[in-house]
């Protein structure tokens, strides 16, 4: 055992008892890719997302595609839709805590902030369109292009504030095009409300995906 221990160690200590400097070098380099991994969403939680919109998305257009005169969508797309998207809040549940691990203190709060008002937003964008509904606002207003849109919009307008003061450009520039598609998509109808929107931010979420990848694996940036 001792003469394994030393062998270890002189590995990374040199005689005068320093950090050898290339051990130093893959140390601050392994932290580097640490940090950017807890703090920063995971590529599979990204391509999840790609999935919903462009299954769930797809789902509620595919039922709606030969509709002339406005009907609604079908209730098996809707179930496709939920289904997935209870599917990725799952997978993201068992990502979530390896994401976080040993964040702690005022990290953890702010994450726990910023989660608070990201769903807020949602909420809010959620209970005007049922207030839209009560007021005798259309079913293909209310449903077929607010539904689809404005929460969306809302909850990535909330996002990009928060990855501006982190300064987490990916997920910023992500949240930029999800509400740009968005917004785009509302000039289409309910039809292009729903299938523009699925098929651009599928779009968008998978070259995050890819763009994430290749920042966490990228070097540490020596000085």
């Amino acid at each position: 055992m001792n003469g394994t221990d030393d062998t270890d160690r002189a590995g990374i200590v040199d005689d005068g008892g320093e950090l050898d400097p290339r051990q130093a070098a893959a140390l601050i380099e392994q932290t580097a890719i640490n940090a950017r991994r807890q703090f920063n969403s995971s590529p599979i939680a990204a391509v999840l997302g790609a999935g919903v919109f462009l299954f769930g998305y797809g789902a509620v257009w595919w039922s709606m595609r030969d509709q002339h005169v406005y009907t609604g969508p079908a209730g098996w797309s809707i179930a496709v839709l939920y289904g997935l998207i209870a599917i990725s809040g799952i997978v993201g549940r068992q990502l979530f805590p390896r994401a976080t691990a040993g964040v702690g203190g005022r990290a953890r709060r702010q994450m726990q902030a910023q989660g608070a008002a990201v769903a807020a937003a949602g909420i809010a964008a959620w209970t005007v369109q049922g207030a839209l509904r009560y007021l005798g606002v259309s079913f293909e207003i209310v449903y077929g292009v607010y539904g689809p849109i404005v929460p969306l919009i809302a909850l990535a307008a909330a996002t990009t504030g928060f990855a501006a003061s982190r300064e987490k450009w990916p997920e910023f520039f992500l949240a930029i095009a999800i509400m740009l598609i968005a917004a785009g998509s509302m000039f289409f109808g309910p039809k292009g409300a729903w299938g523009l929107t699925g098929l651009g931010c599928a779009i968008a979420l998978l070259v995050y995906a890819a763009v994430l990848t290749v920042w966490l694996r990228r070097p540490a940036v020596r000085s």
